[in-house]
């Protein structure tokens, strides 16, 4: 497959890596087709003869049939302007005004960002812009701008799981991108406010995603310092909790030490239990809920027990069994 461009080049793969190669088409001077409800026809956008545009077309899900067209652009020396972010509009409005079952929403990504004017013409229409156009002067590297559009596509594949109608509406898919990239700004001026940070940049998160990430998954094993409580998780994943916050994802850690024990409790009671019987009761469980109580975080496990990480050396423990045993 050809590219006009290294950076239209690790947008297509960040794509297929997320979407499956068999839902991507990258494609150059596209003459726009559409299924119009009368005939199958070709739509000129602006101006004689037909327009022509740079397309990669992401099919989101095949029972749904919604699509994701995304325009790349890469400029050297200017930004993206709103008649780029206007023409990516006109697409998307024409494909979903004569479109017979399939739903299209669109997305712009710039290498070298936007100018002022373009965001009004996204909300309005409900583009989604890579990388988001923020009130501080921020100019975003290339690698940071491609990490953004992994991120959208992940949490993007994710909210599929999830009615979809109202993403189609407007400003919906705008805000949708911009919540999803806008805290990109931490990686260069260090946003330390955040709660929730991913491991591997330890770029800003949220709560939504701390679910998303562990949810289902199995605890493999519980270690602890003097300011950390770690989980390890199934598939490769961690979770740390400490006074400063929750870190999860990706485990890089070639070697952890257990370099102490956490102080156990279980019941209304706070009754102590060993660290090896807290182990017994959590370990090769899945994480089926989660709750941020700020002061401390606390898990569902097989909806048999409730694991709380109250501070970096204690473990609270709520049996179900136990709990409705002794309540009025």
């Amino acid at each position: 497959m050809k590219f006009k461009n290294e950076f239209e080049e690790i947008i297509y793969n960040i794509a297929v890596d997320i979407f499956g190669n068999k839902n991507i088409k990258n494609e150059h001077n596209k003459v726009i087709h559409i299924e119009n409800k009368s005939a199958y026809s070709t739509v000129s956008f602006s101006g004689p003869p037909k327009k022509e545009v740079d397309v990669l077309s992401i099919n989101l899900d095949g029972n749904l049939n919604i699509n994701l067209l995304v325009s790349c652009k890469e400029f050297s020396q200017s930004k993206a302007e709103p008649s780029h972010v206007q023409e990516w509009c006109s697409v998307i409005n024409t494909m979903n005004k004569h479109s017979l079952d399939s739903k299209y929403i669109g997305l712009v990504i710039s290498s070298s960002g936007f100018t002022s004017g373009c965001e009004a013409w996204a909300s309005s229409d409900n583009i989604g812009l890579i990388p988001p156009i923020k009130g501080a002067k921020i100019s975003f590297e290339k690698e940071h701008i491609t990490s953004m559009f992994k991120r959208f596509c992940t949490a993007l594949l994710k909210r599929l799981e999830f009615p979809i109608d109202d993403l189609l509406n407007e400003p919906n898919l705008f805000d949708f991108c911009y919540s999803i990239t806008s805290d990109f700004e931490g990686i260069i001026d260090a946003d330390i406010s955040s709660r929730y940070k991913f491991t591997d940049l330890d770029w800003n998160s949220n709560f939504s995603e701390l679910v998303s990430s562990v949810f289902d998954k199995k605890i493999e094993s519980i270690s602890c310092n003097q300011s950390t409580i770690t989980l390890s998780l199934s598939g490769g994943h961690i979770l740390e909790y400490s006074y400063e916050g929750v870190r999860f994802g990706i485990d890089n850690t070639e070697f952890r030490e257990n370099k102490g024990i956490p102080e156990c409790t279980k019941g209304v009671e706070n009754e102590i239990i060993s660290f090896e019987e807290a182990k017994s009761l959590i370990l090769g469980k899945r994480i089926t809920s989660a709750a941020d109580f700020q002061t401390y975080i606390e898990f569902g496990i097989n909806n048999e027990l409730n694991l709380a990480l109250l501070s970096p050396n204690r473990l609270h423990l709520m049996i179900f069994d136990e709990f409705n045993s002794v309540a009025p």
